[in-house]
């Protein structure tokens, strides 16, 4: 399991269109786990100010059962690149939060991933 949710400040229509495959694509390939698995949620149009300036800025979540910890300061790079290659914020406006779940904190198809 893997959830990637993106916060903006900067408008929907400067999203572009493919986006969100892209991003589940990174992710899921960051990660080392199968597509299927990836949900990406984009929220634009968000009322931010980071670091005293109203400059486009985001705030960044990742979870995922197990594996982060140690490959959180690489994840941060790379998602960090992604982002300001993709939607054109700097890496210094946003922050990311890593979020490792427990197998059985983690529903799925009627049942848990424990």
């Amino acid at each position: 399991m893997l959830t990637f949710i993106i916060f903006v400040s900067i408008p929907r229509d400067n999203i572009p269109s493919d986006f969100l495959p892209e991003s589940s694509k990174f992710i899921a390939n960051l990660r080392g786990k199968p597509e299927h698995y990836v949900t990406v949620r984009v929220v634009p149009d968000q009322m931010m100010y980071v670091g005293g300036s109203s400059e486009p800025c985001g705030s960044v979540q990742l979870m995922s059962i197990g594996a982060l910890g140690e490959k959180n300061k690489s994840h941060s790079s790379k998602i960090g690149d992604f982002l300001e290659s993709k939607l054109g914020i700097k890496k210094d406006r946003f922050y990311i939060t890593y979020f490792d779940i427990a197998r059985n904190d983690c529903g799925y198809n009627g049942t848990t991933f424990a």
